[in-house]
């Protein structure tokens, strides 16, 4: 390395980091899904399902952190606004991904949204609350279509459109940073690039 050259530094490239952490996730997204449709392996879907979900609130969190570390106010806004479109599309979907990871509480009776108006140290297992927010892999007809939905307690989780969602996301942060570094480009230029390019 050159004396002028400065050192790669990670606390200096939050927004980069935090993008390709959620393009990362929104693959495990997309091959989750893939595999659910074109595999014929229903025990692989039933175990990979609740991990899909998961990886979708990965794909939020790095678009946020790519978000908190952008300069200009015109990016920021284009993902706050991504953000708002993303939760639109997946009402529900953190919700979802937090009786999933708390399994050990909800499948008790005893989670947050379960109890709520009661604290966790006074909380008592309720089978009834147990069967009322478990969580499974469903699949949907539309039409011709079979669409694998996954349910966690009242929320519904349609993991096609979950992942088109998710793909608009990271779409959109990169064109966040491409604004950020002054080189914008129009709105839904990069999804229209990408998603010709895959099917293609």
């Amino acid at each position: 390395m050159s004396e002028t050259a400065e050192k790669w530094r990670p606390t200096k490239h939050g927004a980069n980091i935090g993008h390709t952490s959620a393009w990362m996730a929104h693959r495990k997204v997309a091959l989750d899904v893939h595999r659910m449709l074109n595999e014929d392996d229903p025990d692989r879907a039933v175990i990979d399902a609740p991990y899909t979900v998961m990886a979708l609130r990965h794909v939020i969190r790095g678009v946020k952190m790519a978000c908190s570390h952008l300069k200009s106010e015109a990016a920021k806004d284009l993902l706050d606004e991504a953000l708002s479109d993303f939760d639109n599309v997946i009402p529900g979907g953190k919700k979802a991904r937090d009786i999933i990871e708390h399994f050990d509480e909800y499948s008790m009776g005893i989670g947050d949204l379960q109890q709520r108006r009661v604290r966790r140290e006074d909380r008592q297992p309720d089978d009834e609350l147990s069967e009322q927010f478990n969580h499974r892999l469903e699949w949907e007809r539309d039409g011709d279509e079979r669409r694998p939905v996954y349910t966690a307690g009242p929320f519904k989780i349609d993991l096609l459109a979950a992942e088109e969602a998710a793909f608009r996301l990271v779409c959109d942060t990169y064109e966040a940073l491409r604004m950020d570094e002054g080189n914008p480009v129009p709105r839904g230029w990069t999804y229209e690039v990408q998603r010709g390019s895959l099917r293609g």
